[in-house]
Order: C-alpha cells, then sequence, then structure tokens
C-alpha cells in the first residue's frame, strides 16, 4: 500500500502517508496545473499515486518533482530526495537506508526531454521501493 502513495509524489512524487503529505502535493500539482495545461484528473491521479501515462501527465510529475526539488528539469537530484523522504519512504533509520539505496539506484537518470525525466524518476523511485519491500518480506 505504501508503494502506491510513493509513485504519487514521484514521484515524486511521490508518495505521501497523510492527508497532509497528500494536501501538499496536490498543492504543488495545482501550481502546475495551469503552466502544463493538466486537467483536474491528473491532478488527482498525481496525488492518488497513479504512474503518469500521457504526456501532460508526466509534464506534470516532472513540474512537481521540481518544485520538491527531486529534479532539475534535466536530471535525478539525490539530495533533494533524501531532503524528502521521510515524507516518501517513511520515519526512521531503516527507512532513511531505504532512501539512500533509492536515491543512490535513481542518481544515474537523465533525460534532454523533462517530462519523460518525470516517468523516468517515478518509475525507478517505484521500482526502488517494490524492491526494498521485498527484501522486508
Amino acid at each position: 500500500m505504501k508503494s502506491l502513495y510513493l509513485i504519487g509524489l514521484l514521484l515524486v512524487l511521490a508518495l505521501a502517508y497523510s492527508k497532509a503529505d497528500k494536501q501538499m502535493i496536490r498543492n504543488a500539482a495545482q501550481a502546475c496545473k495551469a503552466s502544463e495545461g493538466a486537467s483536474d484528473e491528473d491532478v488527482d491521479a498525481l496525488a492518488e499515486g497513479r504512474m503518469p501515462e500521457t504526456q501532460t501527465a508526466k509534464c506534470l510529475f516532472s513540474c512537481v518533482q521540481v518544485q520538491f526539488g527531486l529534479s532539475d528539469g534535466k536530471k535525478f537530484l539525490k539530495e533533494g530526495f533524501l531532503k524528502h523522504s521521510e515524507a516518501i519512504v517513511g520515519p526512521g533509520e531503516e527507512n532513511r537506508r531505504k532512501a539512500e539505496e533509492i536515491a543512490a539506484e535513481c542518481e544515474k537518470i537523465t533525460n534532454e526531454d523533462r517530462c519523460q525525466l518525470g516517468a523516468d524518476i517515478a518509475e525507478c523511485i517505484k521500482q526502488g521501493m517494490e524492491k526494498c519491500e521485498s527484501k522486508d518480506d
């Protein structure tokens, strides 16, 4: 269940664990909505943790990731991700280690197409969370 929320925050991002986190994501997405030509449905999908499927949704993800410092529009930013890691993967030292593993894996992601970058980062974080969760089982 946590991984579903993580996808939304990445996405950015990703991913929220509380109503306050979801609202923070929704607010960031609303700020990007007009500039990206996104719909209310795109904003809802992001806040609910669904992966971006359309070009507009990918651009919305990218815009939100830039707002949170997870991306500069050309590459994944490890430090920005780690800064928000508690909201993304949860509190505690074990989750911090998981966040560092995910960040190390995603650190290599670059793309000149900022919209595709947003989708690439979301997918990397999703896969990282799934990998960490499978280790816990």
